[in-house]
């Protein structure tokens, strides 16, 4: 299969790419400069595409998926992982450069790259796009993450949404993937100590995370949660007998 990641060069975006290198597919992914690409590269094995990518800008978008599928013929799964974090500020503090960033990036960024790979999708017949949710998603709120939440909050909305339009395309469908709490440059961001005691309960390393994610996603599924309640209560009754 093709695969297309947008932030493929790090954390969970750089253990997709891997992964999927790993089952023998070709993957095409992006990063943000030449130095993150050359970076990643040295560290994978297989056919391979690292191409330097705003996903803020439609045209540079663009110009990557075309090189993509003049490489690998087509894409079968996109994922639009490319995000940011927000500074630990409450609104009133934030930038309207900060605001923007954030929205840009997780919010702009993965309705233009939906909105492209849909395109390519429509031509060819066939394929799967998986945005990557994270706190927001479900609802939940936390103080001095509101920009970010709300990213993901509406992305929930957004591609639950896209699914509505594609009800006359039976082989063509938006997905999430819901990656919890993993140990990330993203997640580690700013975060205090009370974060801290939350991730080493309900935290997982992206190694751990990313085989399973794939394996899904490869088997179809269109809505893939790795840190179910379940899991949640889980790992809290078992931090409280380990004490």
């Amino acid at each position: 299969m093709n695969i297309f990641i947008t932030g493929g060069t790090r954390g969970i975006g750089f253990g997709l790419t891997n992964e999927f290198l790993k089952k023998q597919h070709n993957v095409t992914f992006t990063g943000t400069s030449e130095q993150s690409i050359e970076k990643a590269s040295l560290q994978l094995t297989g056919r391979f595409l690292g191409i330097v990518c705003d996903v803020r800008y439609k045209e540079q978008l663009e110009k990557a998926k075309d090189q993509a599928i003049d490489q690998f013929g087509s894409i079968d799964i996109w994922i639009n992982n490319a995000g940011v974090d927000q500074d630990r500020l409450d609104v009133s503090e934030l930038s309207e450069e900060e605001i923007k960033r954030v929205i840009d990036i997780n919010v702009v960024g993965m309705m233009l790259g939906t909105s492209i790979a849909l395109s390519q999708m429509k031509k060819q017949g066939f394929g799967h796009v998986y945005n990557m949710e994270g706190l927001g998603s479900n609802n939940m709120t936390m103080p001095k993450t509101l920009i970010y939440g709300s990213s993901k909050h509406l992305l929930t909305y957004f591609s639950k949404g896209c699914n509505k339009e594609l009800k006359s395309y039976k082989d063509i469908w938006v997905g999430t993937l819901s990656p919890g709490m993993v140990f990330t440059d993203l997640l580690l961001h700013d975060m205090g100590d009370d974060g801290m005691k939350i991730a080493r309960i309900l935290g997982s390393e992206v190694e751990e995370v990313t085989p399973w994610l794939v394996k899904k996603m490869l088997k179809n599924k269109k809505r893939i949660m790795w840190l179910t309640n379940i899991k949640v209560i889980g790992r809290f009754m078992f931090s409280f007998l380990k004490k």
